[in-house]
């Protein structure tokens, strides 16, 4: 009962089980990623134009585990800031970001005092 081996032809087939689907799967990210032909200035207006954050800003506080990233917490969400954006907002802000569009709104007291772009970010990303 001590001695317990593995046939061999159990063994390859084993290791074909599992390393298949991890060999498939890095494949196709691999492949995802050389037949992109979008430019990184792209890729990141696409990923900011999935973001959706519209309420009045309750705090302002870094993430230390994300970058240090400037990060604004509204009742319903919480919006991560630009680093060209940073010294622009302040608590009581109201901010307006759709889902879709490449635009945040920023009010204070009410008043639309800026609109800022994604769009203006995109040009300096090679």
């Amino acid at each position: 009962m001590g001695n317990l081996e593995v046939d061999k032809k159990v063994k390859v087939f084993l290791f074909i089980m599992i390393s298949f689907p991890l060999v498939g799967l890095f494949s196709w990210i691999f492949w995802d990623f050389v037949t992109d032909d979008r430019t990184n200035g792209e890729i990141f207006l696409d990923s900011r134009a999935e973001i959706e954050c519209i309420g009045k800003v309750d705090s302002i506080y870094r993430q230390k585990m994300n970058n240090n990233i400037l990060t604004l917490k509204t009742q319903s969400c919480i919006f991560q800031v630009e680093a060209y954006w940073e010294a622009n907002f302040k608590s009581g802000d109201s901010i307006s970001k759709k889902k879709g569009e490449l635009i945040v709104e920023h009010y204070r007291n009410g008043e639309l005092i800026e609109i800022l772009d994604y769009r203006n970010i995109a040009k300096d990303i090679k």
